[in-house]
C-alpha cells in the first residue's frame, strides 16, 4: 500500500467532525478553575476569549494591540506580565 506523504495532514481534517462532537459533549462540563486567555488582537484574541467563556465561569482575558498568533515572539514583555499578574 502507498501512504502518500501528506496523510497525517488530510487525517487531521477528516478529524474535525469526531473532534466537534468529543469538543460538545465535553464543554457540558465547565472548568472550575480560574482561566487565563492571552491573545493577539490581529489573531481572533477576542474570538478565543468568547469561545472559554463557554466553558469556564471564571476567565480572564488579555488581548494584546498590534499582535498576530505569536504572543510570546511578538510581546514577550506584555505576555510575561499577564503570565505572572495572573499567578
Amino acid at each position: 500500500m502507498r501512504v502518500r506523504a501528506d496523510a497525517g495532514g488530510v487525517a487531521y481534517f477528516v478529524s474535525f467532525q469526531q473532534a466537534a462532537k468529543d469538543f460538545a459533549e465535553l464543554s457540558q462540563t465547565k472548568l472550575t478553575m480560574p482561566v487565563l486567555v492571552i491573545g493577539g488582537e490581529k489573531s481572533l484574541g477576542e474570538v478565543l476569549a468568547q469561545q472559554m467563556k463557554l466553558v469556564a465561569p471564571n476567565v480572564s482575558v488579555v488581548v494584546l494591540k498590534d499582535t498576530g498568533h505569536w504572543v510570546m515572539e511578538e510581546r514577550p514583555k506584555e505576555t510575561m506580565d499577564a503570565l505572572v499578574k495572573f499567578l
